[in-house]
């Protein structure tokens, strides 16, 4: 399924911080020579997971391999209003990130959807590469929500998101889908860089700068590992 690293894919590097230390980040933004400026207004960013009955993403990712793909439907603002966004398929190789997206159309379907139509609905609005893949991996885990900042610098070469206030949703034991009975998550803060490859090694003096550290992150895995105690 993995393809070759496109040109215009992007290095994603995550710095994982408190909470209680959002307002010091973005005054390191704000007064950063670069002149990062809020790009747009604060949202909610609201997922949900796809996986295989054994776990296969979740797994790739804890043991590290470095060509990893999530599976996500991704909407935005009220949680409740599902069928406004798109499904994508994120590919992550080393450092490098990509990621395909796909309109759904729920014309067919109620506002009753429940979780096993939503998947079957995915399936028939893919290609059949797509889907054939998808439906590997197909069963709904967890819905998560955050909210996201995002900033750019001057000549938009580097973006920038804050994401925090995150919430999560088991979906493993309904038919119906859960948005109200949230489970326990760490309070943390997740600011990430991502930037064209062709500029790394010109901004590699501003990672060292960042007064919180780089570090792995997945918040489909803490998700898992929320709801799950592993």
């Amino acid at each position: 399924m993995f393809l070759q690293v496109p040109q215009n894919s992007r290095y994603e590097i995550k710095f994982i911080s408190y909470e209680h230390n959002y307002h010091t980040i973005i005054n390191w933004l704000k007064l950063h020579k670069l002149n990062f400026k809020k790009k747009y207004e604060t949202r909610f960013v609201n997922n949900i997971y796809f996986d295989s009955l054994d776990y296969k993403s979740f797994k790739s990712n804890i043991f590290g391999d470095s060509s990893r793909v999530k599976l996500r439907y991704r909407w935005y603002g009220n949680i409740t209003k599902i069928k406004k966004g798109a499904f994508e398929i994120k590919y992550k190789r080393n450092l490098y990130g990509w990621k395909k997206k796909f309109k759904i159309n729920f014309d067919k379907f109620s506002d009753k959807i429940n979780l096993k139509q939503f998947s079957k609905n995915i399936s028939l609005n893919l290609p059949e590469r797509e889907k054939i893949f998808f439906e590997s991996q197909s069963i709904p885990k967890i819905v998560n929500r955050y909210q996201r900042d995002y900033f750019t610098n001057y000549n938009d070469a580097i973006r920038v998101t804050l994401d925090r206030n995150h919430e999560i949703f088991d979906q493993r034991f309904s038919k119906e889908f859960n948005l109200s009975k949230t489970s326990l998550s760490q309070r943390v803060l997740v600011m990430e860089f991502k930037f064209n490859r062709q500029i790394k090694e010109s901004i590699d003096s501003i990672m060292k700068q960042i007064p919180i550290r780089a570090s792995r992150n997945s918040k489909y895995v803490n998700s898992i590992r929320a709801v799950t105690g592993i």
